[in-house]
């Protein structure tokens, strides 16, 4: 469970493209997932093809680098879930690629569980899971979206056994087109999943075992990545150059820093070298591929974003 900030969501933001400070030299790639601690410090899950360097990195309240581990997910590193559970603090790592794994660790890297590929109709011969992200339930369980592979959901238990296999491959109510992202609401009567069906162009809601409560579509919606809430906001990061704010009703609050060259499920062809627009090209205050999202205890929300010509991350301040 994350920290629940007492700001509602703004509707207006301040970027810091140079918040977070890195050591001189040292490399940042794609930036794929963010997490806050209570500390209010910054987990950021980036993928830079070199296991040398680390695919988690920590930074402090002020956005300085700290810390660094993961090396051997560096290659797929993906999804990253925060979770605090009997006054401990969690980290869950997808990695959809070399290990197709999903591993469960301290803030500081120690491996304590990982969790078995799921056995499915849906994999021929053992093969096609690529794990896009994780969510961790009130009472333990573990929520995994096969984004890259079959358009499944998988939930497991707190000791990592296979429980149930939600949804498939559609565009139905409860099935899915690259669930790419997935976190859970806590905040209503009763707990439910949010599921960002990237290629449906839609968020859906499930209950914790798998019903389809509601399907939301438009409201700022262009490709969207994740969903995360926290406090009164519920924040997406958009592929397709925005980023999204609603309230704890999932009303549309705000579109932050869209790209005015994006459509809602139109790959962006005619984007000079997207996703790939080199560090001259990228204009402040202006999104171009976020992929990650997380907000801390003061509303302030943090973005990383998919570039392969090295990431960018952006600090949101409300005002």
């Amino acid at each position: 469970m994350t920290p629940a900030p007492a700001t509602k969501p703004a509707a207006s933001y301040a970027f810091d493209h140079a918040w977070f400070t890195l050591p001189a030299g040292f490399p940042l790639g794609d930036c794929h997932a963010l997490a806050v601690d209570q500390r209010d410090h910054v987990f950021l899950l980036q993928q830079n093809g070199n296991d040398k360097h680390p695919a988690v990195l920590e930074f402090d309240p002020s956005g300085r680098y700290v810390n660094g581990w993961g090396h051997r997910f560096a290659r797929g590193a993906h999804g990253l879930c925060y979770d605090k559970r009997d006054g401990q603090e969690f980290l869950y790592i997808v990695d959809y690629e070399q290990q197709a794994a999903v591993v469960k660790c301290t803030l500081d890297g120690k491996e304590l569980l990982a969790l078995p590929k799921p056995v499915h109709a849906a994999y021929p011969n053992g093969n096609g899971y690529r794990p896009t992200d994780v969510a961790v339930a009130p009472n333990g369980d573990i929520y995994v979206t096969d984004g890259y592979g079959a358009s499944l959901i998988h939930r497991y238990d707190a000791a990592g056994r296979l429980q149930q296999t939600i949804g498939w491959k559609g565009n139905g109510p409860g099935q899915f087109e690259c669930p790419h992202g997935i976190c859970i609401d806590t905040r209503g009567a009763e707990p439910v999943l949010l599921v960002a069906d990237r290629a449906n162009i839609r968020v859906q809601v499930l209950s914790l075992s798998g019903e389809h409560r509601r399907t939301i579509t438009s409201k700022g919606l262009r490709y969207p990545c994740t969903v995360r809430v926290q406090g009164d906001a519920t924040i997406i990061p958009d592929l397709f150059g925005a980023v999204l704010v609603w309230d704890r009703e999932y009303n549309h609050v705000a579109t932050i820093g869209a790209h005015p060259d994006m459509r809602p499920g139109e790959w962006p062809k005619h984007v000079a070298g997207y996703p790939s627009v080199p560090r001259e090209d990228r204009i402040d205050g202006r999104f171009i591929s976020p992929h990650g999202i997380a907000r801390d205890s003061k509303g302030n929300i943090y973005v990383g974003e998919w570039l392969r010509d090295g990431g960018r991350l952006t600090k949101l301040t409300p005002r």
